[in-house]
């Protein structure tokens, strides 16, 4: 019985050295290399940013560092997705950060910002796009991030008014919340405010305002129930 246990146990042994031996093999396959790059979303220079070389074995490519490396290169994408296409290649897509904002750099020169704070690149003007206040004008660089929760609330104030198609000339980085509308008018906002309840008050307070041929110079919704209007005049 001990002889049959142990030729069995052999037998498994030599079976699992053949596979890893198999396996050694397949690595060593000129076969089973990184021959070319597959790039969709950008240009094929991008494949160079992922430290992946041609003539790597295709199965021990470190596919994390590489999408790591490609978005520490390239700041300006948002997403990167490397993955293996057997048996010679490797498709990178990826997707481009995109302005949500605005953002007033040194001498006045406006930067595309995007909704995570990332400043992009230098931009003619802004376009249809809010500028984004109360961030100091030395701290912004391209590719490198705003921090703070006012900023991160502004952003996100930023995207909630676009979904609502509700347009804005800026929005300051502040407690609480201030938005500056074509008009002129400064709204400041509720903090944690329901946007559409919001917009709803913001709407019915302007509607009152024409009644009367009245402008306003800032409108207080920090409390909805009771807004405080400043006229301009």
């Amino acid at each position: 019985m001990r002889r049959r246990l142990n030729w069995t146990r052999l037998l498994l042994v030599l079976a699992v050295l053949a596979a890893l031996g198999g396996l050694v093999e397949l690595e060593r396959s000129p076969e089973l290399r990184l021959q070319r790059f597959v790039v969709r979303g950008g240009p094929p220079s991008l494949a160079a940013l992922t430290g992946l070389r041609q003539g790597e074995p295709l199965w021990s490519l470190d596919l994390l560092t590489a999408d790591r490396n490609l978005l520490r290169r390239a700041p300006y994408l948002g997403t990167a997705q490397i993955t293996r296409q057997w048996p010679q290649a490797v498709a990178i897509a990826v997707g481009y950060r995109v302005a949500e904002a605005v953002v007033a750099g040194p001498g006045g020169r406006l930067y595309g910002v995007d909704a995570t704070g990332r400043v992009l690149a230098p931009v003619a003007g802004p376009g249809s796009l809010p500028v984004l206040g109360g961030v100091p004008a030395g701290s912004i660089r391209s590719y490198h991030d705003l921090r703070g929760a006012d900023v991160a609330a502004a952003l996100r104030l930023v995207q909630e008014l676009r979904r609502q198609r509700f347009k804005v000339a800026q929005v300051v980085a502040a407690a609480p919340l201030q938005v500056v509308l074509p008009s002129g008018t400064e709204v400041i906002w509720p903090p944690a405010g329901d946007v559409v309840r919001t917009l709803r008050e913001l709407s019915a307070v302007q509607k009152a305002l024409a009644a009367r041929d009245a402008s306003a110079a800032s409108i207080d919704l920090t409390t909805l129930a009771r807004p405080l209007v400043v006229l301009r005049k």
